[in-house]
Formats: C-alpha cells, structure tokens, sequence
C-alpha cells in the first residue's frame, strides 16, 4: 500500500523514483540530496554532494524552523499569538502580557507579571559607555544605525555574556541564561531607542526606572513623554501598549530570520539584535511605515496627486506603500483595529493632511479593478504611521519604534531555538559562471 504522506519523485535523468517523505505539509529539503545524476553504483557520499539543490531565490517557499509561536492564515486573514487571536490579544491584554505571551509560552499570572517588570528594570539602566556611543552620532543620523550602535556598545559592556568571549554553549540549552539575555536584549532594544529618540529631539535623556512601572511605561518616562507630576502620560502609555501588540510578532519575517541568521552561529543575543535591526530598517520591511507617510506628504505636493501616483505604480515605475502583502491575500487584520485607534485621537487625526491621501489610497485599493484581480488589499504599513503622528512621535522614530515593538516576538523565537541542537543557517548558492580550468 502506498503511503499517502510521500511525495514520489521520478527523475528522468536516470529513471529512479525516490519517495520523500511529507510532515506539516512540508518536504525536508536534505531529503533531495539523495536524487543524483550519478550512475546507481557511485559511493553514497558522492551521490550526496552532487544531489540535487533546491533553488528559492529570497526565501519565497522555504521553511527555515518549526514554531509554536506564531500563526498567519493569508486567506483568511487571520493572526494569532500562541493560538490566541490577536483581537482577543488586542481587546484584553497589554503589550507586557502579549510580550510574555510570545515569549514564555502562557500569559502571565499576576506573580509572572511583577517578575517580569523586576526582571525588566533591572536590565534596563544602561552602561555609561551606550549613552557615549548615542551621542558620538548625528542627532540627524538615520535612528537605526544609531540603536544597532547603541546595542553593540551594550554588549560590549560586559563580554561575559558574550560566546565568544566567555565560551561557546552559554545559552544553547541553558533556559536560565537564555531568560537573563531575553530581559537584557528586551531592555537594551526599549532603553537605547528611548535614548536614540532623545538625541534626536535634542533633549536630556534620563535613564529613570521604577520596577512597579512596565517597560513600555519606564521608556515612555526616559523619552519625557510624562504628565506635569513627571508620571508616564496614560494617553501614550495606553496607546503603545495596545499598538505594539499589533506588531509583536508576525511569523518568519524578515528581520527575525536576520536576527536568528546571526544567531545560529551562537552568537548573542544583542549582537543578533543588531542584525534585525539593519533588517527592519529597509524600506521592504518596517522601514516602510514612516517611508509610507513621506510618500503620502509627496503625493499630497505632487500635480496628479493620488490618481497620478497609482497610475505611476501601475506602470512599474514605484511602489505603492500600504498596499499589498506576501503573506495576506486579503485585509490586513491588523488594519481594523489601527482603525479604533485612530479614532481615540479623532481630534489630532483627522487634523492630519496626509490622512486624506491615505483614505484615497485605500479607495481606489477596493474599488479598481487592477487591485481587486491580482488580491491587493492595503497593509498595517497604510495607517501604522498615523497614531504615532497623533501622540507626537517625530517621524524619524517611527521605524525604531515599529522595531522595538517587534523585539518581544524575535526574542520568543530565539528562546525556542536555544532549546533545541545549534544549526548553523548556511545557504547553498547555484554557480552560473565559468569553471576554472584544471
């Protein structure tokens, strides 16, 4: 009897059949190693190198880990943090628990909860030497480049946590020392774009933290984003806890392959956290978001305005941000709950120009014909910039702030690979060009 989980190969080259075996919908792709063009009686390590090599340029349909964290259905439209909606997630929890949720497994007891913020806090007072690091660049610099500085000079501050320095396996398979570099990495990535954004702004940065207070809440105090009494204002404390649930993990993305790239070499976790940083800083990923709200200031200036741009993007000749999606072949479920917020700031909203350009956008992605065949609908990209705008953020912050949200989901997934065999991430290539000769 035939077993239903086998994908049968046939290769003409040599009429063999090989039967690979199917799990989760999925071929492991060593497995392919084996179909060869050479003769059946070549040694089996010979059989091996010249085995064929699967070729997906960009990684479009590559697994590249097993995960119990994150789930998309791009058809349905769906996303949810270790099985729970992230509607549910959104209506009901705060970052911290959301955070906790994608890192540890469960959403905290009110004693995890009081844990975490300790553990937090602690980790969250930085080494004089990042402060100096901040402040060696531009205030004008692009904020990325500041904070993947300002995280290497955390490192460095103490090489005891660093593999290299101090050996091999000090995480891989030590939940303890994992734990204490998923704190140090969250903290590191909140406190140094709390610093980053200061600079920016050209105002003092204090590193004040209180372990009764959430991370999110102590970074919000470090960027002076705090009432007359200097207590965390609850008008940003409750809208970044309620919007970076919206960006706390989103599966294999970019930046998180980036992060756990570096990282399957051991390395640790801070430098890795600069690795994702470059990543999510380009203008195909989070960098998108504030990219998204200068071309919306363009198009607004621009003779034409939004028709001329759409038409501009039609015909290949730029890209249509907030629009379109690998993953989603429909609405971006995050889409309706930025909606609500934008709503709680109606006022500073609605103030917005560039607000218009946007609705336009999202207009003509529902009603023209060129978006609806090919399945474009608009992205959290469209709207992710506008309550920033709203509480005040400069938008050279936007990205960084999009990152740091993120962090808590990269960091659940680097604590799952320390618990299984170290593999080092290492891409084959397909050479196309002349052979040397002998």
């Amino acid at each position: 009897m035939p077993k239903w989980d086998t994908l049968w190969v046939w290769d003409l080259r040599t009429f063999r059949p090989y039967a690979l075996k199917i799990e989760h919908n999925a071929v492991d792709a060593s497995q392919f190693r084996k179909i060869s063009p050479l003769p059946i009686s070549a040694p089996v390590v010979e059989h091996m190198s010249a085995g064929l090599t699967v070729l997906d340029e960009g990684y479009k349909n590559t697994a590249v880990v097993k995960s119990q964290m994150t789930h998309i259905d791009g058809n349905k439209g769906t996303l949810a943090y270790r099985g729970l909606p992230v509607g549910y997630c959104f209506e009901n929890h705060d970052y911290e628990e959301v955070a906790h949720l994608l890192i540890f497994g469960n959403l905290p007891t009110p004693e995890q909860k009081r844990q975490f913020r300790i553990n937090m806090a602690r980790e969250m007072v930085p080494d004089p030497s990042v402060m100096r690091t901040v402040r060696a660049f531009a205030p004008e610099a692009p904020a990325f480049l500041t904070i993947s500085a300002g995280l290497s000079a955390w490192a460095a501050s103490d090489p005891t946590k660093i593999p290299v320095h101090a050996g091999d396996r000090i995480y891989i398979g030590k939940m303890d020392a994992t734990d204490n570099g998923v704190y140090r990495s969250l903290a590191a990535m909140m406190t140094v774009t709390a610093m980053t954004a200061c600079h920016q702004m050209k105002k003092p940065f204090v590193a004040q933290v209180d372990s009764n207070l959430s991370p999110v809440d102590n970074m919000l105090i470090m960027m002076g984003k705090t009432d007359r009494f200097g207590n965390v204002d609850q008008k940003f404390s409750r809208a970044i806890n309620k919007l970076w649930i919206l960006f706390a993990d989103h599966e294999m993305t970019n930046s998180t392959a980036a992060f756990l790239h570096a990282s399957s070499s051991l390395s640790d976790p801070l430098s890795s956290m600069a690795c994702g940083v470059a990543a999510c800083a380009g203008p195909l990923h989070a960098g998108a978001i504030d990219l998204a709200y200068k071309r919306f200031a363009e198009i607004r200036e621009t003779e034409g305005g939004v028709k001329q741009h759409i038409d501009d993007c039609k015909a290949k000749k730029c890209r249509l941000m907030g629009v379109g999606h690998r993953v989603y072949r429909t609405v971006d479920p995050r889409v309706g709950y930025l909606r609500d917020m934008m709503s709680q700031f109606e006022n500073e909203v609605q103030g917005n120009p560039l607000l218009e350009v946007a609705k336009e956008i999202e207009n003509a992605v529902f009603t023209d014909d060129y978006f609806l065949s090919r399945k474009l609908s608009i992205n959290a990209d469209l709207y992710g910039s506008f309550v920033y705008a709203a509480l005040g953020f400069d938008v050279r912050i936007f990205t960084p702030l999009a990152i740091t949200a993120r962090t808590a989901g990269i960091l659940g997934h680097w604590r799952e690979s320390m618990q299984v065999q170290p593999c080092l991430w290492r891409p084959r290539q397909i050479y196309t060009g002349k052979l040397a000769e002998a």
